[in-house]
């Protein structure tokens, strides 16, 4: 088995073993992160068309998982911490695995709003992290699915953010549905308890002296990333934001709702434009539109411009030994700006601006900081930030929903035969960010999937959502002539 930088979610190149493997510090973070109302779960879905496909049972369904386990690591590998945290925890080779735990054939013939549901339960789910933290839910001859034509066969796959990014997911899905196989590799290295926490004594002083040093590091870093700021090279986003409704504390209930955009309508809507600008800059200028507008209709205008949290991809800018190469900018969503023409520059101007900030090896050097963070460390920043009330607030650190994307999926893909029509992706709302966006493109569509706590946005509020959405991406296409 070859890894690459995707660590656990790396391909399968050669003939190998699956053995054990620690996790990197920003991986060890979304263990360490994880409550119940904080899940961290990634989950693709992809819609494939079912007309001439043969049906999906659960013998079928799990036979052409079982001949695909090769592909990643990740399906053959659970989660072993070591007692009290004494350092960060293990991926390990797991001889029991049962493929039955992992791989489900939901109702067959169900229509979308059932299996739309469904998809939000299992997005919000935490996952057994005592079993290898992935699930496959196969939804065969689904009705009425927005914008597709006949029946579809839906496929969500779920994993443990530990595990990998949106980026690495794309990689895996190219193997999955790639048309070859790859059976499951031999194990080794089983674990051993004793021994990992006989590893994590001797090393202690070192991992002590290592966090030191890191802290010294990273205040040079910091003083040299001020100066930089200071002299106007790097601009810092601003630290604080007026709270809003979906800047609670989540209830039990989410709701999935989707938006389909023409790809063509946006590709003639950004050669319109006076500077060039992206269509990550096209969908963050609808969603803050539509934001604003839906503050407005329920009288609660923040006095102040909300922001954004929208992931980052690092990979060419910096080497992370790690399976999450991501960071997470803070865009500015100008929703104060009402002129869409505006407001699309402003908000074009805000994401160049976090690109080069987080590019800037100053500011990296700050970042390594996690590198050298002892577990025990890591761990106290979670509970800190689970323990962290979200009732009667005024103001939320840096940012008020979360705007993702992921880049298009491969070409010619299948399920059996069937070929995709569709993917996306669902972000589980969570204390504090009850409201978030995953932006995805496929063909000539781009599909804007928003989650929410469903206490924050009531029945009919989605519906309207969905509409602001729209009339958001209409009007900067007529302000842009």
């Amino acid at each position: 088995m070859i890894y690459g930088n995707s660590g656990v979610l790396a391909t399968k190149k050669a003939k190998g073993i699956v053995a054990k493997e620690q996790l990197a510090p920003r991986d060890a973070v979304f263990v360490y992160d994880e409550t119940e109302r904080h899940p961290s779960n990634i989950v693709a879905v992809y819609v494939f068309d079912a007309a001439g496909a043969e049906p999906v049972d659960t013998a079928a369904l799990r036979d052409w998982a079982r001949a695909r386990l090769g592909f990643a690591p990740l399906f053959q590998r659970r989660l072993q911490r070591v007692p009290l945290d004494l350092d960060l925890p293990y991926w390990v080779p797991d001889p029991a695995l049962d493929i039955a735990e992992h791989v489900v054939a939901g109702p067959s013939g169900a229509d979308w709003d059932t299996v739309r549901a469904r998809l939000a339960e299992m997005t919000t789910a935490r996952m057994d992290l005592t079993r290898p933290p992935w699930q496959i839910q196969v939804f065969d001859r689904v009705r009425a699915v927005p914008e597709i034509p006949g029946d579809a066969t839906v496929v969500a796959l779920k994993f443990h953010h530990s595990a990998c990014d949106g980026m690495a997911t794309r990689e895996l899905e190219l193997q999955l549905f790639g048309g070859r196989e790859a059976p499951a590799a031999p194990t080794t290295n089983r674990w051993s308890r004793s021994a990992a926490t006989l590893r994590a004594a001797v090393l202690l002083p070192y991992r002590v002296g290592r966090f030191a040093m890191g802290l010294s590091r990273t205040r040079a870093a910091d003083a040299a990333a001020r100066t930089r700021i200071e002299a106007g090279l790097l601009h810092e986003p601003v630290p604080v934001r007026p709270a809003t409704r979906f800047n609670r504390a989540i209830g039990p209930t989410v709701l999935m709702e989707q938006v389909f955009l023409p790809m063509s309508e946006v590709t003639a809507l950004r050669a319109r434009c006076a500077e060039r600008v992206t269509v990550n800059d096209v969908m963050l200028t609808v969603v803050s539109g539509a934001l604003a507008a839906y503050l407005d209709e329920k009288g609660e205008t923040p006095p102040d411009a909300l922001a954004a949290m929208v992931p980052m991809s690092m990979r060419g800018i910096a080497q992370w030994d790690s399976a999450n190469q991501l960071c997470q900018m803070t865009v500015d969503l100008h929703t104060g700006h009402r002129d869409p023409r505006a407001r699309l520059s402003a908000i074009r101007e805000s994401v160049r601006r976090e690109r080069r900030r987080h590019s800037d090896p100053a500011v990296l050097r700050h970042a390594a900081r996690v590198e050298t963070a002892p577990a025990w460390l890591l761990r106290a920043a979670g509970w800190a930030r689970a323990h962290r009330s979200f009732a009667d607030l005024s103001s939320v650190p840096l940012h008020n929903t979360t705007i993702s994307n992921v880049p298009p999926l491969g070409a010619g893909l299948t399920f059996r035969g069937a070929p995709v029509l569709r993917a996306f992706g669902v972000l589980p709302p969570m204390d504090g960010d009850g409201l978030r966006h995953l932006i995805s493109a496929q063909g000539e569509e781009i599909v804007l999937t928003f989650s929410v706590d469903k206490a924050m946005m009531p029945d009919p509020d989605p519906d309207r959502y969905r509409e602001l959405l729209r009339e958001s991406f209409r009007e900067l296409a007529q302000a842009l002539g």
